[in-house]
């Protein structure tokens, strides 16, 4: 059995179709493409005969159609479901009648109401009042105050469960190729002036510090900190592996810190990974005068204390543009490095279901125009950050550079001059001007320091005006906000880089130039919202606060429960005691000058507005977190009998002794002048003040969350009637038609085949044939094959549509 794959050659509009050098070697049937569209599963033929064709025709095209109806088939991708859970079965009351503690300071020489802040009230490790353990404290019939939910269990350093792990929570798992062995921000760069840049994060040198081993210990032999990424093993890490500190700066080539080049850029204060959780609070709320009744409820606008809590923590971001690649940018201004984005090295985020790229964050304090300073709040800028470094264009081309255009309208190559034209998103006309490509003259040693792999920065031009002209070129967008009916500054972010290397002559006399390309796609940015103002609305409102998330910090001489934090608790990067050491939420303060990215605003936190009371009820109360991501039942919304003059049992405390083994001290506890509870520790609130209430071991609460699992691929049949696939030859319109044909019979009972022959297009014998197939590739000229399935007689074209069907099966 043959088929003739024939091809039709199209010469002007007149020609409808032609034959290339007769009929071709035998081939395959056509691909199941052909027949079935891949993307739908619907036919992509139409089978055809013969209006006086003989019945054994007739069957010969049911049976064809019945085969193709066969291949209906498409390819579809299903998403099975994840669900998991976790449960607190004896929760206490958190007492929100106290103030919040928290420790503020200020590490930079900002101005005093500027300070960073740490939230002391509870601590991840259980080492303050409010705990976070199951360890049966302050008595036995209460464990938890603070519920934490992460990727996967935590437990503090005597082995207690702090955290709970919920599998259903993200956490970043970047490829392994982006580890910390690598080091994602190793870069070695060669400079326009013929010297290696090696730029990379470095960490002060603290001895208690998780990145001490990774850290600078030589200018000679630099080590290199900052794999801004997780180390890709498929496992959320606490402590396992090197992160970069809260003092973090950026290394661009020189032994030491250089201003031109180098930048403060902070990091997480923890060796997390980025990640998901939740976090529940449980108080009593006075639903009126009389009291508390005893019942659960989830206080609402406590801030990082409220009673239901969802935060993404840990974000990394990736290195700024500072000058040590594209000189002129700032990295205040918000571009991305030049390196890393052309390299890929970006990581995305997921924050209530939804994936983000992010860019920087940061938070900005202003001077206002009537004397007054205002706190602008925090921003967290996403997007999709591309460069392309060294493009050679020569003059008269137009380059595409994800939504720019850039036009090199002429070259200057005696002044070292490009005359362009860009038009953006970003613009709203085009901008044409004369560009100053990357000088090489010691007038730029200042605006282009050494430290830079391409020069520029306001390069000069060779006239006697030494006037500076655009080098590099670039679209920045500022975000404003307003107060008191003044707009101010909020962050800014750069849309386009246009950065000129050099100008020169091709080999064919062709004026070329060469730049350096920066754009990005799909932006946008978070801001603050209070409550007055929320974030999320369904099924209650939720504030977003971008803070600082969890931070390290160790205790020198804990002696008590709850220390002293002033003199008790200071930064794990600023000493190199080994001590006892926790994780407390914390805001980081502002930059003093204006505003600037900042690595240490590292989550994105959603919290509870709404105080949710929870009625007296027997059966399971559930409620649903911000916009249905996961769902709260508490199973037991009592809180139990209040625990009078019980003594404690034991709780952790000072350092050498293990966690478990010492009693708090039965005298009030005070922080920065705040007493935290008065009289004896066994007269502390805990539960229900009827004393003839049975129950008494606290309330029952259950985290249920499904999310998207594995993405699956199956093959699904499509149902089609192959009755519908089959017309007559007086049916078909073939200056019409637009599927592919195949044609049942020779030219004799078929009029379609006959009219191929006639115009030949068709080149088989048809009348002496044993039975075959002929493929023309679009014989009308109208977009469509034809497949002919003929013989001599019905005998021979029932053959070749026997060997037909049993290919395609």
């Amino acid at each position: 059995m043959k088929l003739r794959t024939i091809g039709a050659v199209l010469v002007g509009a007149a020609m409808i179709g032609a034959t290339v050098a007769g009929a071709a070697a035998a081939a395959q049937a056509p691909a199941k493409s052909w027949f079935i569209d891949p993307a739908t599963g619907q036919p992509n033929v139409t089978v055809v005969v013969g209006a006086q064709a003989n019945a054994s025709d007739v069957v010969s095209a049911s049976l064809i159609a019945a085969a193709v109806g066969n291949m209906a088939t498409v390819e579809e991708t299903a998403s099975t479901t994840k669900t998991a859970s976790v449960k607190w079965e004896k929760v206490g009351e958190y007492n929100y009648s106290r103030k919040v503690n928290t420790l503020e300071y200020t590490f930079a020489p900002c101005l005093a109401n500027r300070p960073a802040r740490w939230y002391v009230d509870y601590a991840l490790y259980s080492s303050q009042y409010w705990e976070t353990a199951e360890n049966n404290w302050p008595h036995k019939d209460y464990d938890t105050y603070v519920q934490l939910a992460m990727p996967s269990d935590v437990r503090n350093p005597a082995g207690s469960l702090v955290a709970k792990g919920l599998s259903t929570l993200w956490f970043s798992n970047s490829p392994k190729d982006w580890d910390s062995k690598d080091r994602v921000y190793k870069f070695s760069v060669l400079t326009s002036s013929g010297n290696t840049n090696n730029y990379y994060l470095v960490n002060t040198q603290v001895l208690a510090s998780p990145t001490a081993p990774v850290t600078r210990t030589a200018p000679a032999m630099p080590a290199y900190a900052g794999g801004s990424y997780d180390d890709g093993d498929a496992t959320w890490d606490f402590n396992t592996y090197a992160m970069f500190t809260t003092l973090a700066w950026v290394e661009t080539g020189q032994p030491n810190f250089d201003p031109k080049c180098d930048y403060n850029f902070g990091g997480t204060g923890t060796a997390m990974e980025a990640h998901e959780e939740i976090q529940l609070i449980v108080g009593d709320k006075y639903e009126s005068d009389p009291g508390p009744n005893g019942i659960a409820d989830f206080i609402g606008d406590k801030g990082s204390a409220s009673g239901i809590v969802y935060r993404t923590a840990e974000i990394r971001y990736p290195l700024l543009e500072n000058g040590q690649n594209i000189c002129g940018i700032k990295n205040c201004w918000g571009m991305v490095d030049f390196q890393t984005a052309a390299k890929g090295y970006l990581n995305d985020i997921k924050f209530l279901g939804k994936m983000y790229r992010p860019m920087f964050a940061g938070a900005t304090w202003t001077n206002t125009v009537d004397g007054m300073e205002y706190y602008l709040g925090g921003y967290f800028m996403y997007g999709k950050p591309f460069a392309e470094a060294e493009k050679i264009m020569k003059v008269g081309d137009v380059y595409n550079f994800h939504g720019w255009t850039v036009t090199l309208n002429d070259v200057n190559i005696y002044e070292n001059k490009a005359y362009i034209t860009v038009t953006g998103p970003a613009l709203t006309a085009p901008f044409t001007f004369i560009m100053v490509m990357d000088s090489q003259f010691s007038e730029c040693a200042e605006c282009c320091p050494t430290c830079a792999t391409y020069g520029g920065g306001g390069s000069f031009t060779s006239n006697p005006t030494r006037r500076t002209e655009y080098d590099p070129y670039v679209k920045y967008t500022t975000v404003t906000k307003e107060k008191s009916g003044y707009s101010y500054d909020f962050f800014r972010y750069v849309n386009f880089m246009l950065d000129g290397i050099k100008t020169f002559v091709g080999a064919d006399g062709t004026y070329l130039a060469e730049f350096n390309l920066y754009a990005i796609e799909d932006y946008g940015y978070l801001e603050d919202k209070g409550c007055c103002d929320p974030f999320v609305t369904t099924p209650n409102d939720y504030g977003l606060a971008i803070t600082g998330g969890w931070r390290r910090v160790i205790g020198i001489n804990p002696t008590v429960q709850n220390p002293t934090m002033t003199t008790d608790w200071i930064a794990w990067e600023q000493t190199n005691l080994d001590a006892r050491e926790e994780y407390v939420l914390w805001r980081p303060a502002p930059r003093c000058v204006g505003y600037c990215p900042d690595a240490n605003f590292d989550t994105l936190e959603l919290q509870l507005c709404d105080t949710i009371n929870i009625p007296n009820c027997e059966t399971t109360y559930t409620i649903n977190g911000p916009e249905n991501y996961f769902t709260v039942e508490v199973a037991d919304v009592d809180f139990g009998r209040f625990n009078a003059g019980l003594a404690f049992d034991p709780v952790p405390t000072s350092a050498g002794t293990p966690y478990g083994t010492q009693k708090a001290p039965a005298v009030p506890l005070s922080l920065g002048g705040t007493t935290i509870f008065t009289g004896t520790p066994g007269t502390a609130y805990v539960g229900q003040k009827t004393t003839d209430n049975p129950d008494k071991d606290g309330v029952y609460l259950r985290i249920n969350m499904s999310t998207k699992g594995d993405t699956i691929k199956y093959t699904a049949n499509v149902k089609i009637d192959p009755v519908e696939l089959i017309k007559l030859d007086i049916e078909v319109n073939t200056a019409t038609n637009t599927r592919n044909l195949i044609l049942v019979g020779g030219p004799v009972y078929n009029s379609i085949v006959k009219d191929l022959v006639d115009m030949g297009a068709s080149t088989v014998d048809w009348a002496t044939s044993r039975g075959e197939w002929e493929w023309i590739a679009d014989p009308m000229a109208k977009g469509y094959d034809v497949l002919i399935v003929a013989g001599a007689n019905r005998e021979e074209t029932r053959m070749a549509a026997e060997d037909l069907i049993a290919m395609l099966n």
